[in-house]
């Protein structure tokens, strides 16, 4: 683990750009593997502080480590990074920030929701029906009418009588789930609210939309919709509010808690400006345990990739148009790894619903799909998830006009992937 070590201790130095926004109350303080819950009691102590939660790695050696601590009386002292002279075992201090994690711009996420009683083409909605034969494999008649153009955009159709993903288990970090809804009833197999911090079945329901639409691309199995890899298990993750908000925290405590269930992918359909040691600390461990995370790039319209995106270990996704184009609102840069469908997107919603999104929000969870197939034929075995990676890489073919900083490695066919 020195890589997270020697990372974080470098991270330390560049994490005023969040001290700066004012004197907290709240800070997470990431320390050491191995430091003893005593030396963690004592280091708090010595800030004047309490420990009002705590997130750390199953395994006894205790590999990530981080408390999140409140200020006993009044705010702590800046900058922060003098308060790490109360314990050599000290990695990083960072404000405990909240943020609107799938804030996007006015065009990139537009919701139209539709009622759950009309079928998709009395709705009007577009979707591609396919032939019963697209020459590669054979499509029955009840599947071609519940695909959308996304779905067979990425080939996914094709991939099915090789695998439909069966059984892999998908965690998705987000604002949880509607496990009521028709197309996902049938896929829900548990879930985490790290706001709450239970794993009741009502504690993971979704109250935004958010999460639904995303696990609907995933792996949506119902009469009127299909996802790219409709025999997986979703597992709802729920670190955000219903307005889309989150402590810093909690974003945190849900990708260790995926990592710590053994959740081989996970999906993250958020993003911040602001950079976090302990979080890149929290995907790295992921990565290390192996757990594949895909994280959107980000709706700045060719701004720069957020974070965890923008992350080492991280698979950022951008979006392509209907015409395979960069969507207006994506962000670029060389994190990016992947691009995927991400505008006009059909997917599940609240209350049995369905809803046409636009954003990286929804390009990224196609990427994850595309993940869960690949588990699903065993590539998890094959270098854990640098296989996954190398995989989506050869399975990736360039998007003509798109630049790298766009694309990355490019567009997943899931025909190429699983054969």
């Amino acid at each position: 683990m020195n890589r997270i070590s020697s990372a974080l201790l470098i991270l330390l130095a560049g994490a005023c750009a969040c001290w700066a926004q004012g004197a907290p109350r709240k800070i997470i303080v990431s320390f050491k593997p191995g430091t003893s819950l005593f030396a963690q009691q004592q280091a708090i102590s010595a800030m004047d502080a309490m420990g009002v939660g705590d997130i750390a790695s199953a395994d006894r050696a205790r590999t990530f480590i981080a408390v999140v601590a409140e200020k006993k009386n009044g705010r702590f002292p800046q900058p922060l990074r003098s308060l790490a002279a109360a314990s050599p075992s000290i990695l990083s201090i960072e404000k405990d920030f909240r943020a609107k994690w799938i804030e996007s711009e006015p065009v990139s996420l537009e919701t139209t929701p539709f009622p759950a009683g009309d079928s998709l083409s009395q709705l009007g909605l577009r979707k591609l029906t396919l032939p019963a034969d697209t020459g590669r494999n054979f499509i029955a008649a009840d599947i071609r009418n519940r695909i959308t153009w996304n779905i067979a955009r990425v080939d996914a159709p094709a991939a099915w009588n090789y695998t439909q993903g069966d059984g892999v288990r998908v965690a998705v970090i987000d604002t949880g789930i509607d496990y009521n809804h028709p197309d996902l009833s049938m896929n829900v197999a548990g879930g985490y609210n790290a706001i709450t911090g239970s794993n009741t079945k009502a504690a993971y329901m979704d109250d935004n939309g958010h999460g639904t639409h995303v696990s609907g691309i995933i792996a949506a199995d119902g009469e009127r919709l299909v996802g790219v890899a409709p025999h997986a298990k979703l597992y709802a993750v729920k670190v955000l509010d219903a307005d889309g908000n989150g402590d810093l925290s909690n974003v945190i405590k849900g990708v260790i808690w995926a990592t710590n269930e053994h959740i081989p992918v996970a999906n993250m359909s958020l993003g911040t400006d602001q950079p976090s040691p302990a979080l890149e600390q929290a995907v790295e461990y992921a990565a290390l345990e192996g757990t594949v995370i895909v994280a959107s790039a980000g709706n700045s319209s060719g701004g720069p990739v957020t974070y965890p995106a923008a992350y080492p270990y991280v698979i950022a996704v951008s979006a392509s148009d209907s015409d395979n184009n960069l969507a207006s609102f994506s962000s670029v840069g060389p994190q990016v790894a992947f691009i995927a469908p991400g505008q006009d997107i059909l997917s599940a919603w609240l209350n049995g619903g369905y809803a046409n999104i636009s954003g990286t929000s929804m390009a990224a969870p196609h990427v994850t799909g595309l993940v869960a197939l690949s588990l699903a034929q065993g590539y998890l075995g094959l270098g854990g998830p640098d296989g996954v990676l190398a995989q989506l890489q050869k399975a990736a073919h360039e998007l003509p006009g798109v630049a790298r900083n766009g694309q990355g490695h490019g567009f997943v066919d899931a025909l190429k992937l699983v054969q």
